[in-house]
């Protein structure tokens, strides 16, 4: 409860900076046409309007009781958030991320699929694996084969090695 009134006044000073910002290096418009930098000030009020209007409704809605008790409550809900799946998920994806140019798409999608599996609760290894390897395959030849889309092979030389063989392997059989 606390955390969405935090999270809409971090909002609303963030869309005011960027409003300033906005304002101050985009070259100004001529007065009698909407500029580049008029566009998004327009979607910035608006935001700030929206927020403003949800603050308002969280103030109506919560009694001054219930959000001061809402503020005590703040450091032990984050920390139950922190050992949430949620954050766990959110952390493996932040990782996932960061693994994707030097690993490469395949390595990184098969240790994505098996570690988010384990999360989510699958503990029979060959369901896990298999169901990696058939959705990475399933990926790699809907972005790669159909879409024509380059999928990194990582910069680690083995791994790259292997991606390169699993590529022609793929490209053998679809041709």
């Amino acid at each position: 409860m606390a955390l969405e009134l935090i999270v809409n006044v971090l909002l609303l000073v963030f869309s005011v900076i960027c409003f300033v910002y906005v304002g101050a290096t985009m070259p100004a418009s001529a007065a009698s046409d909407l500029g580049a930098e008029q566009w998004p000030q327009a979607l910035l009020i608006i935001l700030a309007l929206a927020l403003c209007w949800n603050m308002r409704n969280y103030f109506k809605r919560n009694n001054l009781k219930d959000i001061v008790d809402a503020f005590k409550q703040f450091l032990p809900d984050i920390l139950d958030f922190l050992k949430s799946k949620l954050f766990i998920g959110m952390v493996i994806l932040v990782a996932m991320s960061q693994l994707y140019e030097p690993v490469g798409f395949i390595t990184t999608s098969l240790l994505f699929l098996i570690a988010y599996g384990l999360l989510l609760g699958q503990r029979k290894p060959l369901v896990l694996i298999l169901s990696a390897v058939l959705i990475t395959l399933l990926l790699y030849i809907g972005f790669s084969v159909f879409l024509g889309v380059m999928l990194p092979r990582g910069n680690v030389f083995f791994l790259r090695s292997i991606a390169l063989f699993l590529e022609s392997i793929v490209q053998a059989i679809m041709s």
